[in-house]
């Protein structure tokens, strides 16, 4: 199906539209039409959810002769189990067809919001195409392990594959679950017709969430990409010593292991940051035990890119879990870092939301401004 994707949102016109040109920032209008596109694609999704539950059940109830089913015996089961095959493919049917309608309703609605935020232009459409048709498939990049970074460090493999499980499986569990409330509530009188339309506004909620996630995932990449930019851009050419590369590294793997995870953004963050000091890059980089021990005894120029690294780092994937939350406490008690929890919640918003991060940016790469000698016998400084 890339093909057809690809086709698809190549041909998704490109409406002239006035922008101010400076794509880390959303201006009042840019922000008015991004909520109009989120309105509509919202409601769009659900309305393909609603149309899928009618579709399926309806004609089995209107005509149960043209879905047949057949008595099987099965090992384990004393008596014959009826397999309704005929209803199981419609079912996968119309699963297919409307995931195929929420696959294309993605790719238009992160073709719209790259539009809205002068993101995708006429001029740059060809070079900006394959990264966008990633962001309204979601895709991961192959190139996440690239640089060594490990988010599930120290991670139980068994935890990992179960949570992903029940992740993936949320749809059906949740279904399941206001089936057996809904029997459990009504009794008897829970039909057989509302225990099949229950679950509706669940798989409406899970469009809704699906759509809107990935609307936001293109904002915060598009964002993302432009904020490291111009990181990229303010911040000195230095040379750091290898214990100080070690030290950025470790800081980058930090990042990931707070967040158990590798956004996009902080793929372009650790790509930009290890070409700027030229750093090489590792095939496996765990973290130290006694990495916040080192950033506060390193020199204060590193110490400060440090502290950057990290707080942008936590921001950029446009989220702040509890585990990030507790992480910061500890680094406001480690004196790590001097910005406590609403301090960065209110960047993120500041991020998500397209009002800007240059002041702040800009602040730190004035503190990192005057040079900082390293060890002597490491080679280089800063």
């Amino acid at each position: 199906m890339a093909g057809l994707y690809a086709r698809f949102f190549n041909r998704l016109p490109l409406r002239p539209l006035s922008t101010d040109g400076q794509l880390h920032l959303l201006d009042a209008q840019e922000s008015r039409r991004l909520r109009r596109i989120q309105i509509t694609v919202i409601a769009l999704a659900t309305a393909f959810a609603v149309v899928g539950v009618l579709a399926y059940y309806l004609p089995i109830y209107a005509c149960p002769e043209w879905f047949p089913s057949a008595r099987v015996s099965l090992p384990f089961f004393d008596a014959p189990v009826t397999l309704a095959w005929g209803a199981s493919l419609w079912a996968l049917v119309l699963m297919m067809l409307e995931l195929w309608a929420l696959t294309f309703l993605n790719l238009a609605s992160v073709h719209e919001i790259a539009v809205a935020t002068g993101f995708l232009t006429a001029d740059n459409k060809a070079d900006r195409t394959a990264a966008l048709l990633d962001i309204g498939l979601e895709v991961r990049s192959p190139d996440v392990r690239r640089y060594g970074i490990d988010p599930f460090q120290g991670l139980n493999p068994r935890l990992l594959f179960l949570f992903n499980l029940v992740l993936r499986l949320k749809g059906w569990i949740g279904n399941k679950v206001i089936r057996f409330l809904t029997r459990l509530l009504l009794g008897r009188y829970a039909v057989r017709a509302l225990l099949d339309f229950v679950g509706l506004p669940l798989y409406m909620a899970i469009n809704a969430y699906a759509v809107n996630a990935v609307m936001r995932e293109a904002r915060v990449i598009i964002l993302g990409q432009t904020a490291v930019g111009r990181l990229l851009e303010r911040l000195p050419k230095v040379a750091l010593s290898r214990a100080e590369q070690g030290l950025l590294y470790d800081t980058l793997q930090y990042i990931a292991v707070s967040k158990r995870d590798f956004h996009g953004n902080h793929y372009l963050l650790t790509e930009g940051l290890l070409g700027h000091f030229q750093i090489p890059p590792e095939p496996c980089h765990l973290l130290s035990a006694d990495y916040l021990d080192k950033v506060r005894g390193a020199a204060p120029g590193v110490r400060v890119l440090c502290r950057l690294v990290i707080l942008l780092g936590f921001i950029l994937d446009g989220h702040l879990s509890w585990r990030e939350r507790r992480e910061l406490r500890r680094l406001n008690e480690r004196h790590v870092l001097a910005e406590g929890e609403g301090e960065v919640e209110r960047r993120l918003r500041d991020f998500v939301n397209g009002t800007g991060t240059s002041a702040w940016i800009d602040a730190y790469v004035a503190e990192m401004a005057a040079p900082v000698p390293s060890n002597a016998e490491e080679g280089g400084g800063t």
